[in-house]
């Protein structure tokens, strides 16, 4: 009887899920909670935008066990969540995780987040098993699900026609870092989404709100389809063929009475 209870409860709580991409990634790691506390077995779910993340950990709490939300760094957005039983203090986090780290060879061309991004998708593996991907001059760091590096290693070779070369390092050897980005400032009129959203694809705001209405922009990894919500200071705006960007800094009023706003666009 309990535990038809709580599957109606859960039901319930899914409902609320509007997004079916969310809902199922929810279910899917509640599965993998309850797999953990029937097994007594340690488990680590695919990768998860926050609040994929922040839905989860409610449902997790009703189970007995353990969890570790990871990468812990606070720019990251993609994340796993490594289950495990209450009798246990902890996880090595290298025994579910790889860090990945690609060098560019070569000494020409600069490779950047959408070249590294397209290299490991184009060998065909689930983006849900990896992270978020750091890049510097001439390396770039990811963390991974470790079942899937030594399939890496042996078909990654080339990025276009750059050479490179694939390490495998410990978890606590990625370097970090906030993805690389372009600071854009803009003058609106108001906070709404629709007039936001104007500028950031630089159309009208006929376009903007055809483009929310019609769900190809999310805010804060949910679809917003209202055109009149109002963007805070901290907001990630996703808009589908623009890219993501991320509401940084509100830097007051011009003396027309529009809001400054700095913004990161990321590449």
């Amino acid at each position: 009887m309990k535990e038809m209870k709580e599957l109606k409860e859960l039901e319930k709580y899914y409902d609320f899920i509007k997004d079916e991409e969310t809902k199922n990634s929810v279910k899917k790691i509640a599965d993998k909670a309850l797999y953990v506390n029937k097994n007594y077995i340690s488990a680590v779910t695919e990768f998860t935008n926050p609040y994929v993340s922040e839905l989860s950990i409610p449902i997790i709490r009703n189970y007995d066990v353990k969890f570790e939300l990871f990468p812990s760094f606070e720019h990251g957005e993609r994340k796993v969540f490594i289950l495990y039983p209450d009798y246990l203090d902890a996880v090595d986090v290298d025994d579910y995780l790889t860090g990945l780290r690609i060098h560019n060879k070569s000494k020409f061309k600069k490779l950047n987040h959408k070249d590294y991004l397209g290299s490991l998708m184009s060998l065909g593996i689930d983006r849900n098993k990896t992270g978020d991907i750091y890049v510097y001059d001439d390396y770039a760091d990811a963390v991974l699900h470790s079942d899937i590096f030594d399939y890496i290693i042996y078909n990654l070779d080339k990025i276009g026609n750059n050479k490179i070369e694939v390490e495998k390092i410990k978890i606590d050897q990625v370097s970090f870092k906030e993805q690389e980005h372009i600071v854009l400032n803009i003058n609106s009129s108001s906070m709404r989404i629709d007039n936001i959203v104007k500028h950031l694809i630089n159309k009208s705001r006929e376009v903007a709100s055809d483009m929310i209405r019609a769900g190809n922009v999310r805010v804060n990894w949910q679809v917003e389809e209202r055109i009149s919500t109002e963007i805070k200071e901290g907001c990630m705006i996703s808009i589908s063929k623009y890219g993501r960007f991320k509401i940084s800094k509100l830097l007051g009023i011009t003396k027309s009475g529009k809001n400054k706003i700095e913004i990161k666009h990321y590449v």
